[in-house]
This record gives C-alpha cells, structure tokens and sequence, in this order.
C-alpha cells in the first residue's frame, strides 16, 4: 500500500459511500452453500488461490459468550464441527465474550476451541476494544493463555498464509500493513466491514485474496422477502451477510452471522454459523 494514501484514511469514522461501489455481493444468504444443523450450521465455500491449493480455514465471530448453558451448547457445537473439517487455520473474528464484565469468561471459550486447529488466529473486535479499561495487553495475555494468537494490526504468516489482523473502528486504530507479501496468500481478518471500506483507498487490497468479517450478526432478525432489518453499520444492511467482491482487485470479503446474539436474546430465522473454506488451485 502506498503509504501516502494515509491520508486519505483519516478520521476513521467519516463515511465513505462512493466506496461501496467497489464490492458487489457474489454470495447472499439465501444463495449461500449451507449444512443446517442444531444449533449451528456450516455454511461453505471454495476460494481459488494457488499458493494455499488444497489448505482449509474456520472462520467464526461473534460469540457473545456468557458461560449460559445455551453458550456452552452453542460453543461445543462449533467446536464438534470445526474438529470434524480438520482445518490448517482457526480464524477467529472479535466478539468472542459478551460484554466487559465477562472478561473472565473467555478461557472457558478458548478451552473448547483448543483443539479445533494447529493454528488459532484471534483479532480484537468492538466489545473488546470499546472497553477503555481493559488494556489490550490483558486481550493479549487472555488469548496467549488460550493458545490463539492475537493480531491487533499484526500478521501471522506460515509457507502458504499470510494473515492480518485488524484493530476494530471501536475506539481503535486499524492500520493496514505498508506492503503485502506477493507469494503467499493473504487472507485480512478485520471484526467490522465498516473496518475494510474505511481503510479501502488506492491500492490498499492489491495483494489481498480474502478478507473475513463479523460484527453484523446476519442482522439476527431476517423477514422472508425482504431480510436483515437493521445492522450496526454506518452502511446499513448493504454489508449483512455473504460474499463480497472488490471489482479492481478480486478481493473476497465474507461476512458471517456468526453465532451469538447481540441486544436480543434471540434470533429470527438468522442461523449461527461457522465458516469454512476451502483453496483450490483455480
């Protein structure tokens, strides 16, 4: 990315709406390749990029966990389900506990999702960044504990990945690294896709094969006929749920439900999912 373009970032939180123009839904819930279960479904898809041909990633966001015994089932399934795909990577999307009085609930999560994946990759989404007195070196030290990894504005890289972590809009500064690797697949994982369209200037996602997001909960209520009625987006429902593609660059973005619930204690014909996917050569 050229680093001049810096400025053309900041303040964060100004909208962009001629950027939506950039992405164009490939995928949208209905259209979505899903195996319904109870009570969290798979929802999967194949991504062409030769540097990762034949690896797989999880991808789940949004937990929400409370330690509730309807958590614990949530959880537990997502776990089964991830541990049947046999994934290379667990990429986790923020979110994970409910709120900052449930801090301490969050290594009874990760214990669950232990043994899910060798690699367990972890960013920072607006319930942990929005509590200011939480520093991020107890998320850190939280998520190391656990054995995940946590990136705010970092990256992991193996031989064929190269994942990016992004700090959350939610009181943070998500940064973009200056230059992305050519031989590698990077995938950017980002909580808010309001996160990736205020970040999207110039050439900021030539390089970047796939980004994963969360923080809309699919909406949590969808109408037949019509779908979500409301996300936490300064886009409204134009970033629900699916696959995105960025026009220039062929970027990817998926956007999950997730599992949890946000403000209501329910869902409305809005699954829990986790995601999974799979490289193929082309």
């Amino acid at each position: 990315m050229n680093r001049r373009l810096h400025q053309h970032y900041f303040p964060l939180t100004v909208p962009h709406p001629e950027r939506l123009m950039n992405w164009r839904q490939t995928v949208s819930y209905s259209r979505a390749r899903v195996e319904a279960g109870n009570p969290v479904s798979k929802v999967l898809y194949k991504i062409p990029a030769p540097a990762a041909a034949g690896k797989k990633i999880a991808f789940l966001a949004d937990v929400h966990f409370r330690g509730t015994p309807a958590d614990f089932r949530v959880a537990e399934s997502a776990a089964a389900a991830i541990a049947s795909f046999q994934p290379d990577l667990l990429l986790t999307g923020g979110d994970l506990v409910a709120d900052g009085c449930d801090v301490g609930r969050l290594p009874e999560l990760l214990k669950i999702l232990a043994g899910t994946a060798p690699v367990r990759l972890a960013v920072p989404g607006n319930w942990e960044r929005g509590k200011e007195w939480i520093p991020i070196s107890l998320w850190n030290k939280l998520f190391e504990q656990g054995g995940f990894r946590f990136l705010c504005n970092q990256s992991w890289r193996d031989d064929a990945f190269y994942v990016y972590g992004c700090d959350d809009l939610a009181r943070g500064t998500p940064r973009l690294p200056g230059l992305w690797p050519a031989h590698q697949t990077v995938i950017l994982l980002a909580h808010n896709p309001d996160t990736v369209i205020a970040l999207d200037a110039g050439d900021a996602y030539d390089g970047v094969r796939l980004v994963c997001c969360g923080h809309t909960h699919g909406g949590q209520v969808r109408l037949p006929g019509v779908g979500s009625l409301f996300t936490p987006s300064r886009y409204g429902c134009r970033f629900d749920y699916g696959e995105f593609r960025r026009r220039k660059t062929g970027t990817r973005m998926i956007v999950t439900s997730g599992l949890g619930n946000l403000s209501l204690p329910w869902r409305f014909r809005c699954r829990r999912e986790v995601v999974f996917i799979r490289f193929t050569g082309r």
